[in-house]
């Protein structure tokens, strides 16, 4: 062997060949001018010596770095999101299949997000962004654009019309949420959601809503509550809406991590999930078929979603219309054990749960 793996040249897989390094080169650029047999041995000493192209002087040729980036806020009481794992994950099985790499890094304010895309930008240490937990009225992407940088966003903002995303139905998934909750046989629906700045908060938000207008149930405001996404969330959530004189016999969550604190506390306050109180969520983690009761949720896989936006956002870097890479996917309902017709009236909840004060 030439040298160590790892410290292999173009050079030494030339020597090896017995042919010009400008003929190796040519191979490894995909040039069709060189002969078949040549080819496959160029091709067999590359593998056999562990040679590989230097990233570096690639991306000086090509003007790119193939790497992708995402900049996840924290911090701001937002807590961790077990979405956001998954959905990296997705994303780097995507790129090393296709010999591209993903730079992560955090930022703990709004400001902080958009000095740092400005910093990779300048650094040229990216060739596009992929943006996560849009916001209502976002300033990445008013930033991005203003700076005709590429990159998918994964939700969708107040007007969307104009570049790439990869978003779920949210309005209609919750709209279905509450028609499953109805068939049931529940009529009192609480809902827990998360910050108003979110765009698919405000979605699901509105898709509760409107599910309860298609059913008939007049909205009552003190059945929605608001909390930071995290499982001590959903424990709060859940805390006030029982709390009401008349609570809910279902909770509606905007997502797994949510529903999942909301089971906890149920469960601490002696409650039965899935008979004396119905709950569901939204993500269909992994950690949701594990938990006890299993969880019913309303399913969008993270990992698929992942690779689907990384294939997006590398046709926007090789000069896609972004306003033509738009995709609106469903969510499936995944039935399991949290969720059944209501063992008890608001009453008799309301009942029970002072028993346990």
């Amino acid at each position: 062997m030439a040298g160590s793996r790892g410290s292999v040249t173009i050079e030494d897989v030339a020597r090896h060949v017995g042919v010009a390094k400008g003929t190796v080169s040519r191979v490894l650029n995909n040039y069709t001018d060189i002969s078949a047999g040549t080819r496959e041995r160029i091709l067999a000493a590359v593998k056999e010596l562990g040679y590989y192209p230097s990233s570096t002087a690639r991306s000086l040729k090509r003007g790119r770095q193939d790497t992708l980036g995402i900049v996840v806020p924290v911090g701001g009481g937002r807590g961790a999101d077990p979405f956001l794992s998954e959905f990296i994950d997705g994303i780097a099985r995507a790129l090393d299949e296709l010999d591209r790499d993903l730079l992560v890094t955090t930022a703990n304010s709004a400001q902080h997000v958009l000095e740092t895309h400005e910093r990779l930008i300048a650094r040229r240490k990216v060739d596009g962004f992929i943006l996560t937990r849009t916001e209502v009225n976002d300033p990445r992407i008013d930033f991005l654009q203003l700076r005709r940088f590429p990159f998918v966003a994964h939700g969708r903002t107040s007007d969307p019309r104009s570049f790439a995303w990869l978003d779920v139905d949210n309005e209609a998934t919750f709209i279905n949420g509450v028609e499953h909750l109805v068939g049931l046989g529940h009529q009192r629906i609480g809902f827990i959601g998360g910050p108003g700045d979110l765009n698919f908060a405000c979605q699901r938000r509105d898709g509760y809503r409107n599910g309860l207008q298609n059913a008939g149930i007049i909205l009552e405001p003190s059945l929605e509550v608001e909390q930071a996404l995290t499982e001590e969330g959903g424990v709060e959530g859940a805390r006030q809406l029982l709390a009401l004189e008349t609570p809910p016999t279902a909770l509606l969550c905007v997502t797994d991590a949510l529903a999942i604190g909301a089971m906890r506390l149920c469960r601490d306050r002696g409650l039965r999930v899935g008979e004396d109180v119905t709950i569901i969520g939204y993500d269909g983690l992994p950690v949701g078929a594990y938990v006890e009761p299993p969880l019913t949720t309303f399913s969008q896989s993270a990992q698929s979603a992942g690779g689907k936006i990384a294939r997006m956002l590398i046709d926007v870097i090789e000069g896609t219309d972004p306003a033509t890479r738009q995709e609106l996917a469903q969510a499936d309902l995944v039935r399991r054990s949290s969720d059944g017709p209501p063992a008890k009236t608001p009453q008799e909840l309301a009942k029970a749960l002072r028993k346990t004060v």
